[in-house]
């Protein structure tokens, strides 16, 4: 087996189970902690080329993931590039602090509480979310028939905002977080929505190191655009839409499409370190995946990823 699997084997399957442990408040886990060690990736991979004995390399990968692992879940100690000034990053509503403000007073532990929603207006046909959020955990599954969306959310990392611009049968609704401070410990950001089923949906979701579902089995989806980081991503798309465009940008992710039996689908990916389930695709002389019945198929789904040690799964239902 090479060290290189071996590595980053080790590396993802750890880092997905302590997702899980986190997720269940099992252990408190900062993940902030560990992408400030980001250059661990190059000395792995540097080490995995190493003109050294096999068992020399292993011990090392194993080596550098403990120490990775151990730090994030445990450390308190701050490194040169966690004491620069972030604020600005995204747009300038979302700050990094490593725990300390600057009169040395104790961490806030405010809690917000957000809920938004927006009157059904039969003449809106065609309505576009953009959602600029921080890490946490997004679902989007249930419908919402007497409004156009429902959102509600629990944060103590910030608050929301909202807004929305109407256009003759088209609909803008805009959600981002305002000044939200990312601290290593517990962050906690949790949110639900709600869309109304008769409208197609264009989805803009910048969403972070996030835990993210979207269930749109209900929903009739044009455009997904999805902006991650160390993310979770499941997406389950119906039958309702002809054609879904889907765009996807992450590192150290794990992606899950699940697409109708009938639909054919077509996927283009740049990627780096990137695993690909992808049972009955086909690459073509272009470097592209395409289903075996993509020609024949009345629904079509195109897949955009541009991602870094990660993997993606496609799953037919």
């Amino acid at each position: 087996m090479k060290n290189k699997n071996i590595f980053w084997g080790i590396l993802l399957v750890a880092i997905g189970v302590l997702f899980i442990l986190d997720n269940l408040d099992v252990l408190n886990f900062s993940f902030r902690a560990l992408l400030d060690l980001w250059p661990i990736l190059l000395v792995g991979w540097g080490v995995s080329i190493l003109p050294v004995k096999s068992v020399y390399k292993t011990v090392a990968a194993l080596a550098i993931v403990v120490f990775a692992l151990v730090y994030a879940s445990t450390t308190e100690k701050d490194f040169w590039w966690q004491n620069q000034n972030f604020s600005g990053f995204r747009n300038g509503n979302i700050h990094f602090n490593n725990g300390d403000d600057e009169d040395g007073d104790e961490e806030d532990d405010t809690y917000y509480s957000f809920q938004f929603d927006e009157e059904m207006d039969s003449n809106i046909t065609e309505a576009k979310l953009e959602m600029d959020v921080a890490a946490g955990k997004f679902r989007i599954d249930e419908p919402v028939t007497d409004h156009l969306i429902a959102f509600d959310a629990y944060s103590n990392i910030g608050p929301y905002n909202s807004n929305m611009v109407t256009n003759g049968q088209k609909a803008e609704v805009f959600i981002s977080m305002e000044d939200a401070i990312i601290k290593n410990g517990t962050n906690r950001n949790r949110a639900t929505v709600k869309l109304n089923p008769d409208v197609v949906w264009d989805l803009h979701l910048n969403i972070g190191a996030a835990d993210f579902r979207g269930d749109f089995k209900k929903f009739k989806v044009s455009n997904i655009d999805i902006d991650g980081g160390a993310s979770s991503i499941k997406l389950k798309l119906s039958n309702l839409q002809q054609e879904t465009h889907i765009k996807m940008d992450a590192a150290a992710a794990s992606i899950k499409l699940d697409i109708p039996m009938d639909a054919g689908c077509k996927i283009e990916v740049e990627s780096f370190l990137v695993d690909l389930d992808l049972e009955g695709f086909t690459k073509n002389a272009d470097g592209d995946y395409v289903s075996n019945n993509f020609n024949d198929s009345s629904q079509k789904v195109f897949v955009e990823m541009d991602a870094a040690i990660s993997h993606f799964t496609i799953r037919r239902y």
